[in-house]
């Protein structure tokens, strides 16, 4: 299994290390909002700092934070950014699996570090997920005679894990056919069942397909679809929208895999059942409390989650237990979370808030507040075909218990005015779920939170500033978002949609005029 292994990281950290100021302060929460700092060198201190919590603790740092960073222009920031990436997927590969495009994207970058730590997180990630690297045959390919011994030898290993999985059967039996047009990649692709030459008029170099969609293709039967449609470009059927079925198992016959992250409240696992039955080795996300003096509150939050769960895009709860130190399976998310998918385009991103904001309005009309939206805590299931993910909402009325532990439910760059000077603001409630889906839809959006760079001008923000309208960050976007957003972050409550129902309206007449054929997706 392609490891990163002790002595690749520290000759990479020794040819570095030196030139970056790790910063003295090892939150890694504003660590991650020093990203969005104006200052080029507390962006690159926080970054290499990232690296090195990712080097010791992996679940602790957002891969969707670190592969943002990875655009940025300062060389420094990219190196730490890409640094850490590779730590998280060397430890990590199922919490990497996401970033693997970006990976992609940047094995063949100019520096040398960028390049060496985007081949290591694409390897790393093809150990347990090879197919996720079938999109960066090529890049690979091109590298496998680099002067660098790290980039040979990543890509030799990623490359062998690829090829393996292309030498198995698909879920139905059939061969897999892997068309290349370039020649030189047949050689590197020996191994797999079947391997065909010239492409036939492909605009990409390779192609992975079942046999008999291949044999249909050459046939003239196969469905006839322009460019477009090769790349996911519509919601799935709503048929295909499930959750699974609760689980009789209590918290002892839970098999815990691997770590998924921590934080103020919980530490999470991807574990399987081990009882007995038909609901036997079924993968679930398993979060218990970490502190016992909040246990009545975290108990409480679970059972009113599983009151609402029964919407297609509310996170399923399907085992929880009560006790001194409660705790709750959830559906596991294989995909990451909509942190990765802000700026997937117009159309996806207004299914994406639309489903959301149907989810909360639902749990608030059975009387659940959630507290603390932010895009870290909607799930995305995987779909398959040519459809967007599913997203699916998860931590329910956590923010009330972290707030009544004493921990802000939420960062600054998606906090409501309340979260951060309830003095001013008044409490949070319902209107601050509103909140919450405005800045979540500003996210979807505009790319990226209504507000940006160090926490301190950040909070100072929230209470006082408007941010920029999501039009000036895409044209493309309805005039209209620009009103049903401004209306939702409105700093004062009485300002606000008085409900998420009356947000839904608003938005779903955006949807009327941009596209209808969402609505009922």
């Amino acid at each position: 299994m392609t490891r990163f292994e002790a002595s690749d990281r520290d000759r990479l950290a020794r040819r570095h290390r030196e030139e970056v100021e790790i910063p003295e302060s090892r939150e890694v929460s504003d660590l991650v909002m020093s990203l969005s700092a104006d200052d080029s060198a507390r962006r690159a201190s926080a970054a290499w700092a990232l690296a090195e919590e990712a080097a010791t603790r992996p679940g602790q740092v957002p891969v969707s934070d670190l592969a943002r960073a990875t655009d940025d222009d300062d060389v420094w920031v990219r190196r730490g950014a890409t640094w850490a990436l590779a730590e998280v997927a060397r430890s990590d590969p199922e919490a990497a699996r996401s970033t693997v495009e970006r990976a992609t994207r940047l094995v063949g970058d100019d520096d040398p570090l960028v390049r060496e730590n985007a081949v290591v997180t694409v390897a790393s990630v093809a150990t347990e997920h090879p197919r996720a690297a079938e999109p960066a045959i090529e890049e690979l390919a091109a590298l496998r005679d680099d002067d660098d011994g790290i980039v040979r030898r990543y890509t030799s290993e990623a490359l062998r894990h690829v090829v393996d999985a292309l030498s198995e059967s698909t879920l139905t039996g059939e061969p897999t056919v892997v068309s290349v047009s370039d020649e030189r990649l047949a050689d590197v692709l020996d191994g797999a069942n079947v391997v065909q030459t010239g492409g036939g008029g492909q605009s990409t170099s390779v192609r992975v397909a079942p046999a008999s969609e291949v044999e249909s293709a050459e046939s003239g039967t196969a469905d006839s679809r322009d460019a477009d449609d090769e790349v996911r470009g519509r919601p799935p059927d709503p048929a295909d929208v499930v959750s699974p079925d609760p689980v009789d198992a209590e918290y002892d016959e839970f098999e815990r895999l691997r770590r998924v992250g921590t934080d103020p409240l919980t530490v999470g696992h991807k574990a399987r059942v081990l009882a007995p039955g038909p609901r036997a080795h079924v993968v679930v996300t398993l979060r218990t409390l970490q502190e016992s003096d909040h246990a009545a509150a975290f108990a409480r939050a679970t059972r009113r989650w599983e009151r609402v769960d029964d919407h297609d895009h509310v996170a399923g709860v399907l085992a929880r237990g009560d006790g001194p130190r409660p705790w709750v399976a959830t559906e596991f998310f294989d995909a990451g979370t909509l942190a990765d998918h802000l700026g997937d385009g117009v159309a996806a991103s207004l299914w994406y808030g639309h489903r959301i904001v149907a989810a909360v309005a639902h749990a608030h009309a059975l009387g659940v507040v959630h507290g603390g939206l932010r895009p870290g805590v909607v799930g995305v299931v995987e779909t398959l075909g040519r459809t967007w993910p599913v997203p699916k909402v998860t931590d329910w009325e956590f923010g009330r218990v972290l707030a009544e532990a004493g921990t802000k439910p939420v960062s600054p760059a998606f906090a409501a005015p309340e979260h951060v000077a309830p003095e001013t603001f008044g409490r949070p409630d319902q209107a601050t779920d509103v909140y919450g889906l405005g800045a979540l839809l500003y996210g979807l959006f505009a790319g990226r939170p209504p507000f940006t760079g160090d926490p301190h001008v950040v909070v100072q923000q929230v209470e006082s500033a408007d941010p920029p309208a999501p039009t000036e960050s895409d044209a493309d976007l309805p005039r209209a978002v620009d009103d049903v957003v401004a209306r939702a972050l409105a700093k004062r409550k009485p300002e606000r949609y008085e409900t998420v129902a009356d947000l839904r309206v608003g938005l779903e007449r955006v949807l009327e005029d941009r596209a209808p054929e969402l609505l009922n997706a």
